[in-house]
């Protein structure tokens, strides 16, 4: 982002920019352009360009906010659900309910958003957000009777497996719950068929 808001209105702005540009992207993908975000946004050009430079800044913003607010949610549900007290099928629909959730909302437009942000700079939020999660659910495995090492191996399996069953169907009109349920049963095989 170029230039951080700090007033109120400022905010306001630049969420309004956001939020125009994920409705843009579920309808147009690559092909909006900036004049295009600032009609549907209700500002002028000027106003994406204060605070971003290009539509390449603004989906790296959304991309960046989409995997942190995902990632928030879901350490969330990890720290309401112990390892002590948690199956790891319980955990693990918990966690694709999250993800699920905060894709089904704008799942199309969230689904273009790994192919038009910067690879670096998602790649290295994905990766990081990956390994924070891994390190914490390693145990919820490890409880279930997996060995440390295998249980670390199988999730770094399962996670773009995941994002990608996530990223194809959310939001495509298939029921949340429905869905979540569908993915859970079949990593939850999957996992299962490995040991």
């Amino acid at each position: 982002m170029r230039k951080r808001p700090r007033q109120q209105r400022s905010s306001f702005t630049v969420e309004v920019i956001l939020e125009a540009t994920t409705q843009l992207l579920g309808t147009e993908g690559a092909a909006l352009t900036t004049n295009g975000i600032a009609e549907t946004a209700g500002v002028s050009v000027g106003s994406i360009y204060q605070y971003f430079g290009d539509k390449q800044a603004i989906f790296d913003e959304l991309a960046a906010r989409h995997l942190a607010a995902a990632e928030a949610r879901m350490v969330a549900v990890l720290d309401a659900h112990p390892v002590e007290a948690t199956d790891w099928p319980v955990v693990l629909r918990a966690v694709i309910a999250v993800a699920v959730a905060e894709n089904s909302s704008h799942g199309r437009a969230h689904g273009r958003l790994r192919e038009l942000a910067s690879p670096g700079v998602v790649g290295d939020l994905y990766a990081g957000l990956a390994d924070r999660l891994i390190a914490r659910l390693v145990a919820y495995l490890v409880a279930d009777g997996w060995m440390p090492d295998e249980a670390e191996a199988d999730l770094r399996l399962m996670f773009p497996a995941l994002d990608a069953q996530i990223h194809q169907f959310a939001g495509s009109g298939l029921d949340d719950d429905e869905l979540t349920a569908r993915i859970a049963a079949y990593t939850e095989g999957a996992l299962r068929g490995r040991r």
